[in-house]
C-alpha cells in the first residue's frame, strides 16, 4: 500500500492573491470577484419579502453585521476561530449589503394569521401563494433586484411546520411516504417550491431567513453565522469569493446524480442531472431526462443513449463557455457504481478527449485508518492505495481529519475517509485525489475551511430536491448554481 500526504490546495483572492484558508484569505486580500470586475469594493443593494415585523428584524440583523463579531474560542485546543470583521467597503471584506427601499415587499400580518382556518397542508399552499404575489409585484421593479431575501416569521412557521418538529422547516409531505400513482403532490419543501417560484416569476436569487438566525441562534456561533451569511450573499448576488487557483483550465468536472421525478405522479420516474465545474469554479446544473425505473437495484442508472446525451450536454456547456474547444480532460464522479451502458456511452461522446476519469465516491465507506503512535487524528490530504492493483483502482482519501495549517481536527469522532473507485482511470490515483481535494474549498454556503464530500456531489441533492418539485416541471430554472442554493 502506498500512502502519500498530498498537498493543500490553494484560493484565489482579490488580485491574484493566494491563500489556502477561506475565511484568512478573504480578510487579507478580499474577494476574487473584485479582480475579475475591476472593483475596490462594492455596496450589494438586495430586496426583501415579509412581514413589516421580519423586515425591521433583518434590518437589524445586517446592522449587526456591520460590527466586529468576536471567533468562537476552542477550549480544547486554545484556537479562536477568526474574527468576522464586519461588513462594509472600507472593512477587510470590501463590500457592504444594503437594501434597496423600492425593492421592499411586505406582507400583512393578518393574512399569515387568517391561513390558521385551513388545515396544516392547506396553509402550506396558501403560504406559497402569498409569497407568488409579492414576487410578481417585484418582478415589475426596474431594474429588478438579482437577490431577494425572504426572513419568515415565527407565526408562518408555526402554523405551517408539521407538529412536534423541533427544526424550523416547512413540509407538505415526506418524498419517502409511497403516493397513489396519479397523484400528483402540489409541493414538498416550501423552501425548494419557493425558489422554483422566485426564478420562475422574476428570474431572482433568493436567501430564505428562518427566526433563529436573525437572533444568531440558528446552531452556529455567531461568527460563522456572519460568515456564512456574507459569503453566500456575495456569491448569489455579484461573483465568486475565490475560486481555485490550481485546477487545469482544460479539464472538465461533472457530478452525476438522479432525483426523484414525482411531476408526472409516478412513483417509479427519475432524472439525472450533471453538476458542472469549470477551472473558473463557477457551478451549473445540466437537468436531463425523467425516465422509469423500475429495476432491482436501489441505484438508477442510465442507458446508453441516457448517458450520451447528458455527457454530450455537459461537453457542450464545456464548448459555450471555452469558445468551441474541446476539453482535454473530463472527470466525472458519481455517488453509485458505473453500469456497463453508462461507460459505453460516455465512451462513445468522449472519443476524442486525451484524458477521461470515472470516479465512484463512496461516503461511508466503513474504514478506519489512524497514524501510528500519533494522538492525532489522520492527516486531512492522506491518500492511500494499493500500487500493485492492476488497471483501475480503489483509492482511500481523507478529506476531513487533521490539518497542521490550522492545528487542529475541526471534527468529532474518528474522520472518515471517503473511498473513490474508479471505472476508468487515465490519471493517476494523486491526480484524482488532488482534484477531490481542491472541490471541497467550493461549497458557497459555508466559510469553511473545506467540506467531507467535493461539490460535483454534495451539492447534488440540494439541487435534486428543487427539480423533484412538481412545479420545476413546467419551468427551465438557470443553469448557475445560485438559483438553487
Amino acid at each position: 500500500m502506498k500512502t502519500k500526504i498530498l498537498s493543500e490546495p490553494n484560493l484565489y483572492f482579490n488580485k491574484g492573491e493566494v491563500y489556502h484558508d477561506p475565511k484568512i484569505g478573504l480578510l487579507k486580500y478580499g474577494p476574487h470577484g473584485l479582480n475579475k470586475n475591476g472593483e475596490e469594493s462594492v455596496t450589494i443593494k438586495v430586496g426583501v419579502i415579509g412581514t413589516h415585523k421580519y423586515i425591521t428584524k433583518f434590518k437589524a440583523f445586517l446592522q449587526e453585521l456591520k460590527s466586529r463579531i468576536d471567533g468562537e474560542l476552542n477550549k480544547d485546543t486554545g484556537l479562536k476561530e477568526p474574527d468576522f470583521p464586519g461588513l462594509g467597503i472600507e472593512k477587510p471584506l470590501r463590500f457592504d449589503v444594503e437594501i434597496n427601499p423600492d425593492w421592499i415587499e411586505t406582507i400583512d400580518e393578518q393574512d399569515i394569521l387568517s391561513l390558521e382556518q385551513y388545515d396544516r397542508k392547506e396553509r402550506v399552499v396558501r403560504a406559497l401563494k402569498l409569497y407568488e404575489t409579492k414576487l410578481k409585484d417585484l418582478s415589475v421593479a426596474d431594474p429588478k433586484p438579482n437577490l431577494v431575501f425572504i426572513p419568515l416569521s415565527t407565526q408562518l412557521l408555526e402554523l405551517c411546520k408539521e407538529p412536534g418538529l423541533k427544526i424550523d422547516k416547512i413540509k407538505y409531505a415526506r418524498r419517502n411516504i409511497v403516493h397513489k400513482e396519479s397523484e400528483i403532490i402540489p409541493l414538498f419543501d416550501f423552501h425548494n417550491a419557493l425558489k422554483i417560484v422566485a426564478y420562475r416569476e422574476g428570474g431572482f436569487t433568493t436567501q430564505i431567513i428562518r427566526p433563529k438566525t436573525l437572533k444568531f441562534e440558528g446552531g452556529q456561533d455567531s461568527a460563522t453565522t456572519a460568515w456564512n451569511f456574507s459569503v453566500s450573499t456575495y456569491y448569489k448576488a455579484t461573483d465568486q469569493p475565490w475560486k481555485l487557483a490550481e485546477l487545469d483550465d482544460e479539464t472538465c468536472y461533472a457530478g452525476v446524480s438522479f432525483f426523484q421525478d414525482f411531476s408526472l405522479g409516478k412513483t417509479t420516474m427519475r432524472a439525472s442531472m450533471a453538476q458542472v465545474y469549470l477551472r473558473t469554479g463557477e457551478s451549473q446544473v445540466i437537468r436531463g431526462d425523467p425516465f422509469k425505473w423500475e429495476g432491482r437495484g436501489r441505484s438508477p442508472e442510465l442507458t446508453n443513449e441516457q448517458a450520451k446525451k447528458l455527457i454530450l450536454d455537459v461537453i457542450e456547456l464545456y464548448k459555450r463557455n471555452k469558445g468551441g474547444r474541446l476539453p482535454k480532460r473530463v472527470v466525472i464522479h458519481k455517488t453509485s457504481p458505473f453500469s456497463e451502458e453508462e461507460i459505453s456511452g460516455f465512451n462513445e461522446v468522449l472519443k476524442d478527449v486525451e484524458t477521461v476519469d470515472y470516479v465512484h465516491i463512496m461516503e461511508h465507506s466503513g474504514i478506519l485508518a489512524l497514524p501510528k503512535g500519533q494522538n492525532y487524528p489522520a492527516m486531512r490530504r492522506t491518500l492511500i492505495y494499493d500500487e500493485n492493483q492492476k488497471g483501475n483502482k480503489d483509492i482511500i482519501l481523507f478529506t476531513t481529519g487533521f490539518v497542521p495549517a490550522l492545528n487542529t481536527y475541526m471534527g468529532t469522532g474518528v474522520p472518515i475517509p471517503l473511498l473513490l473507485k474508479t471505472y476508468r482511470l487515465d490519471s493517476t490515483p494523486e491526480i484524482i485525489a488532488q482534484d477531490i481535494l481542491a472541490l471541497t474549498k467550493l461549497d458557497w454556503n459555508s466559510c469553511d475551511y473545506n467540506t467531507h464530500m467535493p461539490v460535483t456531489i454534495s451539492v447534488s441533492k440540494k439541487v435534486g430536491d428543487i427539480l423533484a418539485e412538481s412545479s420545476a416541471e413546467k419551468v427551465t430554472i438557470g443553469s448557475n448554481y445560485r438559483y438553487y442554493m
